[in-house]
This record gives C-alpha cells, structure tokens and sequence, in this order.
C-alpha cells in the first residue's frame, strides 16, 4: 500500500501581546526552512480551489506577511482575529511529487493549538535512509525554530487507527519521530525514556526528540508492525 508520512507540530496558544508582524515574521522564518531543501519540498504555490488558478508564488517576507494577514479566521463579515491566521501551500502540480503545507499561525485562546502540517510527497521514499536522514533533520530544525508543544513525523495509516494524536500530555502512540517537550516527557517519565533507550540501541533521544528506527516504519512489514507495538507498550503503559 501507498504509505502518505507527514510533518506535524503543534504548538499552544500564543501570548497576547504578539502582535501580526512578530508572528508574521516568526512564520516566514518557519517557512523559509524548506528554500534549503530539494524543489519538491519548497512552498512554490498558494493552495488554490483550481489548477488553472494557479501561479507561481514569488518568494519573500512581503508577500508572504500580505497572504497570511488575508488568511484571518472569519466567519461571513466577522473576524477572529484572537484565533489567529491559516496560510497553505503546494510545491508541485504533480500530485505524486508535490509537497503540502498548512499553517495556522497567531491563536491566542487557550484551549486551541497553533499548527503546522507538511504532506510528504507520496513519491518521497522514506525507507531510503539517505532521504530518510534528510527529512529528519528537516523535522530537527523545525522544532528548533517553531517551539512546538508536540511533534512527530507520521504515518497517515497509523495516525488513523488511533484517531488523535494527544491524550491531555501523553501521545496516544509512538511514531518513527517524536519531539516531546518537557511537560510530555515528565508525563512518560523521563527515567523511563533512557532505560528503553538503553534497552534498543537503535533508538536515538536528544533535545526532546525520540526516533525509533533509521528509516520509517513500514506498515506492510510485520517486523515493523510488531516492533512499534512492543515499543508503544513500554513508552506509553
């Protein structure tokens, strides 16, 4: 089966003194990231209803800061403007090559998260460990430059067997790489982490970032499967 990985982080509410242009420009440098990498992973064009709408996006702070102030949360003439602002993206009109991005940036109330979502090209083989390397240290500067409350880099297979990704502060599954800031990691138990860690060599932790295998896992091998299953009962029981 056809096997979609995605990027996702999530941050908490932000203070309420941010004004539009702080976190315009902390979502530019967000964004700026994937200009480093590969063209089938850069934000080349604004998410459109149509393929004859689209045009090429020019690349910069003006542009980009004048996109999201236009995406403000609103409903028919009333804005939101406490829940922040959505902007999203595409890198390619080949759907097999073409890289999503989905931004929702500047919430302030409480009990909703801050997002940022990238769809990996189902072309993008993560089981390459050249490519695989390469899409885990995009996810490591990431979460340096976004301060998510929780992260990882998912399986959409696995991501729908367990329906939600959080449960309070404790993940309801483990993928092949999580950040997990401090409140989740007292939460598991950070005793814990390092005696699996010492337990399976294979598994890597730093700066709050867990990784499980090499490359992803893979839900058409049994190894694979029976290998996330032993490591979600000792993480997460």
């Amino acid at each position: 089966m056809r096997q979609r990985h995605s990027i996702i982080l999530w941050k908490k509410a932000e203070r309420e003194d941010k004004n539009f242009e702080e976190l315009a420009k902390e979502a530019y440098d967000v964004f700026n990231i994937f200009q480093n990498y590969p063209q089938e992973l850069r934000p080349h064009y604004l998410t459109v209803k149509s393929l004859k709408d689209v045009k090429r996006f020019e690349w910069d702070y003006e542009n980009f800061s004048s996109e999201l102030k236009q995406g403000i949360n609103r409903e028919g003439a009333t804005v939101f403007e406490e829940l922040g602002y959505s902007i999203s993206f595409f890198s390619s009109t080949d759907e097999d090559n073409s890289c999503g991005f989905q931004m929702r940036a500047g919430n302030k109330v409480e009990k909703f998260y801050n997002t940022f979502i990238v769809n990996l090209p189902l072309a993008l083989n993560l089981y390459d460990e050249k490519t695989a390397n390469m899409i885990r240290n995009m996810f490591e500067e990431l979460v340096h430059i976004y301060h998510p409350f929780w992260g990882c880099i998912s399986n959409k297979a696995l991501s729908r067997k367990y329906g939600k990704y959080l449960e309070g502060n404790l993940p309801t599954t483990v993928h092949w790489v999580n950040y997990w800031s401090e409140d989740i990691i007292s939460t598991i138990g950070r005793e814990k982490i390092h005696r699996i860690m010492n337990e399976t060599p294979v598994i890597s932790f730093q700066n709050g970032i867990l990784m499980i295998k090499d490359t992803a896992l893979d839900l058409d091998k049994e190894d694979d499967i029976r290998y996330h299953g032993e490591l979600e009962k000792q993480f997460l029981d």
